[in-house]
């Protein structure tokens, strides 16, 4: 040997050679199944995974086991292995298939979807963000908006902003607002700390907690002894609440009642969307959007999918946009209207019309009768009597909305579990808290989603999950003096009194 980093070796046909390592070998995947391919006599590999890595000064011996397992799938092709140029194409048009068909997901997301769609593909999500990068930035953003005017006569500027706001990766903007924080560090007021020694994090989750629970940041900030500034703080330290109630939630019935809740904000109407188990009334999905239309169903449904798979039954009312986004993400899906939307619309059709007292009360009388039977049998045959006492506008209507749709509406089923949902987003988001913007409108829900979830919806975690174990009873022992509880029901009480 030369040196020490000369190596002299036989391959197979014993054949003397001489390999010259280079200093910098940690991208060099050549060698590692060069040495993996040296054998005895008996064909047996000399060299094992981890031996190589320690020649070649690689950290762990799964990159060589992930070398050999490529090369090998390549037909033992040395051609092929090395040049991994001819893939990337290959990768970039199946995530730009993808991408066409779902623009408005962020990159997780996307890759989820390309994971569940391609098994056989080995891809990490590094990997995957890279290949993303090669899509033409033109391309992106016409795919964007022409997904925009399918379903928007012109482009919504706003809805566009909010999403990137939404989805853009915190790393890629922590360098730009290094500078500013800096500058505004001297300004900012002092935090108050808490007394009992409790982690930023675990109080966090205490105040998004109180927070979900319909209590004022007035009380709260009493309760804690802390300002209402540090409230606010606390309740956007935890980034990923969303994402953390998705991966506790490991059971459902495979039943559930989907809904839109209206929101005010900034004088304009949004929408929060649920999805809730109909035999618990726990929401499983809850996601804030700027449209309600058939691309935010459609991308409501493929997180839905992402996260828990199809679901066996869908109940929701008649809207025609979630209609599009169900059949879209979920066509072979059985569903159900809800009997009492389409009840209370029927009812509101024949108050309308010119037809007398008298037969107006025999029409709703017959119509409970329809869905008021046990059978299918009674209910489609009280549906035919109520046929024959209805006419004209009336008449079409219940033949257009309630017969053609017949066979979605057997099972006399309602989204009466959706309902409830959305009036506690009522009292909660809308009734109390002024919005300002989409992504305060989402932490809300999000608080009191986590707080449904920590209460009532144990039965759908996890037992190893962080939210089956979280004990705020206990938290709030420990965190809140008995003098300030028996001065808030003091209060309290003064404030009945007078």
């Amino acid at each position: 040997m030369k040196d020490e980093k000369t190596k002299f070796i036989n391959i197979n046909i014993n054949v003397p050679i001489c390999i010259k390592i280079p200093e910098n070998n940690g991208t060099n995947k050549f060698l590692p199944v060069l040495l993996r391919m040296i054998t005895d006599k008996n064909g047996k590999n000399l060299l094992t995974f981890q031996n190589i890595a320690d020649l070649l000064g690689f950290k762990c011996r799964r990159d060589i086991d992930n070398y050999w397992r490529e090369f090998k799938q390549k037909g033992s092709n040395f051609v092929s292995f090395l040049t991994r140029k001819s893939e990337l194409s290959k990768h970039v048009d199946i995530i730009r298939d993808i991408f066409i068909k779902n623009p408005l997901l962020n990159t997780n997301e996307l890759y989820e979807m390309f994971k569940n769609k391609y098994p056989d593909v080995s891809m990490s999500i590094g990997s995957f963000v890279k290949y993303f990068g090669e899509l033409d930035a033109n391309f992106v953003l016409q795919s964007i908006h022409k997904c925009l005017d399918k379903n928007n006569s012109k482009i919504d500027n706003d809805y566009l902003i909010s999403y990137l706001a939404e989805n853009i990766e915190e790393k890629v903007i922590k360098k730009k607002i290094v500078n500013i924080d800096n500058e505004i560090k001297k300004d900012k007021p002092k935090i108050p700390k808490v007394k009992n020694r409790i982690s930023t994090n675990t109080l966090s989750l205490l105040v998004i907690f109180l927070v979900g629970s319909n209590m004022s940041y007035d009380t709260i900030s009493f309760l804690l002894n802390i300002s209402k500034g540090y409230i606010n703080k606390l309740v956007h330290n935890v980034h990923n609440v969303r994402e953390m109630i998705l991966s506790s939630i490991d059971k459902w019935s495979g039943k559930i009642c989907v809904d839109e809740k209206y929101v005010k904000l900034n004088g304009a109407w949004r929408y929060i969307f649920s999805a809730v188990d109909k035999a618990t009334g726990i929401p499983l999905m809850v996601k804030y959007f700027e449209h309600k239309n058939a691309l935010s169903w459609e991308i409501f449904f493929q997180i839905f999918k992402e996260h828990y798979g199809t679901p066996k039954l869908i109940i929701s009312d008649g809207c025609q946009s979630l209609a599009n986004g169900r059949n879209a993400v979920f066509p072979n899906v059985s569903f159900q209207l809800c009997k009492f939307h389409k009840m209370k619309n029927l009812i509101n059709k024949i108050y309308q019309s010119k037809s007398d007292p008298e037969n107006k009360k025999q029409a709703i009388e017959k119509l409970k009768q329809v869905f008021a039977r046990e059978t299918t049998g009674g209910r489609r045959k009280a549906l035919l009597e109520l046929e024959k006492i209805l006419y004209g506008e009336v008449k079409i209507y219940f033949q257009e909305r309630i017969l053609k749709k017949w066979k979605n509406l057997t099972k006399s089923l309602t989204s009466n579990a959706a309902e409830r949902w959305n009036r506690k987003i009522e009292k909660t988001v809308s009734g109390k808290y002024g919005l300002k913007n989409s992504k305060t409108a989402q932490q809300m829900v999000d608080c009191l989603w986590f707080c449904e979830m920590t209460t009532k919806g144990t039965q759908h975690l996890s037992k190893e999950s962080l939210l089956s174990n979280l004990n705020f009873a206990k938290i709030c022992q420990e965190i809140i003096s008995k003098e300030r509880l028996e001065h808030l029901f003091t209060i309290d009480k003064q404030r009945k009194v007078a």
